[in-house]
């Protein structure tokens, strides 16, 4: 009977520390948040669109973005005139990729670098947003063929790897054989 009250205090406690470490983790985000978007208003983004990126930016602090990471892309993008819709539109690309599994730093490097080219261009606004937007889906598009590269490879070595248990379980079958046949018959007196 008491072991099963000291397991039961330990299950409890444990999912007491789990739910405490859950909120702490959320006050970080919220409070990593708040901070970045006060860095984002010094840099000249508007109130306004700092509240609409808000979620995507939460989502990437929680998948582990730095929020340097996330002020250099979206301070790029501000620096190329977008705002509103197409700010953040960009932001949810970038998420994507971080959602898709890209590392959040290569994730803004490529938002980034996207940006700085549609400037080159002379695109701004609504046009720069969608070369982002461009650029995001053909690294999305790198990363499947990636992975369908690995699957495969994957999948050949399997294949191989079984192909080879069968060939030695059909020499260990065949030299049995021979012992066998090799074996003379004893004859009984």
């Amino acid at each position: 009977m008491k072991k099963i009250l000291v397991i039961l205090m330990l299950v409890s406690m444990i999912g007491f520390a789990t739910s405490i470490y859950v909120v702490a983790q959320e006050e970080n985000v919220d409070a990593a948040c708040a901070e970045l978007a006060g860095e984002l208003r010094q840099k000249g983004v508007s109130r306004r669109n700092v509240k609409a990126i808000e979620g995507p930016v939460k989502n990437m602090l929680r998948k582990g973005a730095t929020k340097k990471d996330i002020k250099d892309a979206v301070g790029d993008l501000s620096a190329g005139g977008i705002r509103g819709k197409a700010l953040r539109q960009s932001v949810e690309a970038m998420n994507e990729l971080v959602e898709d599994g890209e590392n959040p730093k290569v994730a803004g490097n490529i938002v980034s670098r996207a940006a700085h080219r549609a400037q080159a261009q002379g695109l701004k606004g609504k046009d720069l947003a969608a070369k982002v937007r461009e650029a995001v889906q053909q690294r999305k598009q790198e990363r499947e063929k990636q992975r369908q590269r690995k699957r495969e490879e994957r999948r050949k070595k399997l294949q191989k790897q079984k192909e080879l248990k069968q060939q030695e379980e059909k020499s260990r079958q065949e030299k049995s054989r021979k012992q066998k046949r090799s074996r003379p018959w004893r004859k009984r007196r």
